[in-house]
């Protein structure tokens, strides 16, 4: 197996693990009842490839959208792409109104490259995402194969699983 593979591998366990370990769901800082339930939440999306066109960036094979927050909330879990985007724009500190940056991260055989990007205008068709971006540091290629998106923090509200019930 070539390091690419064992790194795809690698994420590709985590992603999953990750996506069953936890049932909490950010919604949208419009449906609070209460301000104890929000958290920071940072955003990563791995995908098998992507282009990179114009100002435009696709990611394709992107199965969902990973997110966690930091300490004390410690919430994990994992969406759809159609639900990331409907929450782009919901919210006080939505990323519509101030959009985030993001490091875009692409697995080399021989290196890993970086990118660090501010994204705009979401846009989903089946298993691949698109973003309007601007470019910080380095530079993207026109197109490359597994990658990961890390998208800054946003503040949301999320709901609690529901107790497990006791045997």
């Amino acid at each position: 197996m070539n390091k690419t593979a064992a790194i795809v591998a690698i994420y590709s366990i985590v992603a999953v693990l990750w996506m069953f370990a936890t049932a909490a769901d950010p919604v949208s800082a419009t449906d609070a009842v209460d301000d104890s339930d929000s958290a920071e939440f940072l955003y990563s999306l791995s995908a098998k490839s992507g282009t990179f066109e114009g100002s435009t960036l696709t990611l394709n094979g992107v199965p969902r959208v990973v997110y966690f927050s930091d300490r004390p909330k410690r919430v994990a879990g994992h969406i759809a792409l159609e639900k990331f985007l409907v929450d782009w724009g919901n919210g006080a500190d939505n990323f519509a109104i101030d959009p985030p940056n993001a490091e875009l991260v692409i697995h080399e055989e021989t290196e890993d490259k970086h990118a660090v990007l501010i994204i705009d205008k979401p846009s989903v068709h089946d298993d691949s995402i698109s973003f309007r971006v601007k470019i910080i540091d380095e530079t993207i290629p026109d197109s490359f194969e597994h990658a990961a998106l890390f998208i800054d923090v946003r503040i949301a509200v999320y709901q609690k699983p529901a107790p497990k019930k006791s045997e």
